[in-house]
């Protein structure tokens, strides 16, 4: 990561931070599958934004000396059984220099070095939850400041969350995160488009999850999160993660699927025919969520707030319901008593960045440049709805594209991959 970057987040930190306030944060821990076997490992967001590194084991305190941030790290070098078992990493003193620590000490040193770095600071952020030592560590403290006072600390007797910081810093996204994040997009596109040549009936969902995560280990990048492949009435399953039903002809199928780049995630969801070609009301549920999606997606800009996006999302989709006969009712009727809900009962998209659903709050935010957004309104009808014809059951249509908020209104970073029908018809017969 360039370090110039995580310089002008620490700034940004300290700058949000108040006099006499210091924040410590603790790497993600390792995952286990079974007993020593590891899940591939993910760093904790906020501590990678901060710092730029991704292992385990590391603790880092920074607060600010004369507006400058004093940013220290607590890790240690390879041991000798690390060597061998999981080959050299890069010693303290490379770190430093690369990721601009002020400091960098042994990991082991953390607690007393914590309580000298601490004295007499008014204000401590932290993030709870991420690891239990350090966690039990400051209750001790807090608990047992009188020891502290014999030993000459004075521990912080105001315990602040740092994502009350780190949230909104993450909001608005920097041109290097957004480089990230496009790039992330590019490859999920190509994975997408691998799909949608090679799906055909007889099929299983696992095998179009397979040509994804070759486009993505291809490409040197990650799952953002586990692929949802549903055919069918699967597609019904807002989570569903199975993924191990056999395609039919005359199905759709839905995918949401997407890379991580560096830790940043895109999100990229299409709907298609197995067999490459919709029918009559597969079509017409599908043109309902299109449109809804390039209405939502017109309205963005800065200024515009979530629920006003939801709200034109909503309509639409209500009208086209009302439009099909699946709900039987004034529109009025269906936006009041909420009945739309039976067939599209999420948000129409939420945040993204390091985390696939982002940190940020939702209620009375309003756009602003840099931000980036997921769009992705779906029509779902449930296999068992007794209250609609029976040609329509089963159908599950969501359509998801990423979305740059711009100067001029926004930028759809996912915008080559085909979503009109005809054009994903062409795809799938290629």
């Amino acid at each position: 990561m360039d370090l110039n970057e995580l310089k002008t987040r620490r700034i940004s930190l300290i700058s949000m931070m108040p006099n006499n306030s210091i924040a410590i944060l603790s790497s993600a821990n390792k995952n286990y599958r079974t007993r020593d076997v590891e899940n591939p490992y993910r760093q904790n967001s906020d501590f990678l934004y901060l710092t730029g590194i991704s292992e385990p084991n590391l603790i880092c305190v920074i607060f600010k000396e004369e507006n400058i941030p004093n940013i220290i790290l607590f890790r240690n070098n390879t041991s000798a059984h690390e060597k061998v078992w999981e080959g050299e990493r890069s010693d303290n003193k490379q770190v430093k220099e690369l990721y601009g620590f002020t400091q960098v000490h042994n990991y082991d040193d953390y607690e007393d070095r914590i309580l000298s770095f601490v004295s007499g600071q008014d204000s401590l952020f932290i993030e709870s939850g991420v690891n239990s030592e350090l966690d039990d560590f400051i209750k001790k403290q807090t608990k047992n400041s009188s020891q502290n006072n014999r030993r000459n600390y004075s521990f912080p007797k105001n315990i602040i969350a740092l994502h009350s910081i780190t949230q909104k810093l993450r909001l608005i996204k920097s041109e290097y995160e957004i480089k990230m994040i496009k790039d992330a997009a590019k490859v999920s596109i190509k994975a997408h488009k691998l799909a949608m040549k090679k799906s055909k009936p007889g099929m299983y969902e696992y095998e179009l999850d397979a040509e994804i995560k070759y486009i993505f280990n291809k490409n040197n990048m990650h799952m953002a999160y586990m692929s949802i492949v549903g055919g069918g009435k699967n597609a019904c399953t807002l989570h569903y993660v199975k993924n191990n039903c056999k395609l039919k002809d005359n199905d759709l199928v839905l995918i949401d699927a997407a890379a991580e780049n560096q830790g940043y995630a895109s999100d990229i969801t299409r709907t298609f025919p197995v067999n490459g070609k919709f029918n009559e009301e597969q079509s017409l549920i599908y043109d309902v969520v299109l449109k809804a999606q390039e209405k939502a997606i017109k309205f963005i800009k800065p200024g515009v707030t979530w629920n006003e996006v939801h709200k034109e999302t909503v309509n639409e989709i209500s009208r086209g319901l009302i439009e099909l006969n699946l709900i039987k009712d004034s529109f009025e009727n269906v936006i009041k008593k909420e009945l739309y809900k039976d067939f599209f009962m999420h948000k129409t998209g939420h945040w993204l960045g390091l985390d696939v659903h982002d940190v940020g709050e939702y209620e009375n935010v309003c756009f602003q440049p840099g931000m980036v957004i997921t769009v992705e309104p779906g029509i779902y009808i449930d296999s068992a709805n007794k209250n609609v014809s029976e040609k329509w059951r089963g159908i599950g249509v969501r359509i998801e594209d990423d979305v740059l908020i711009t100067n001029k209104g926004n930028e759809v970073i996912t915008l080559d991959l085909a979503k009109k029908r005809n054009e994903v018809e062409s795809l799938c017969n290629k």
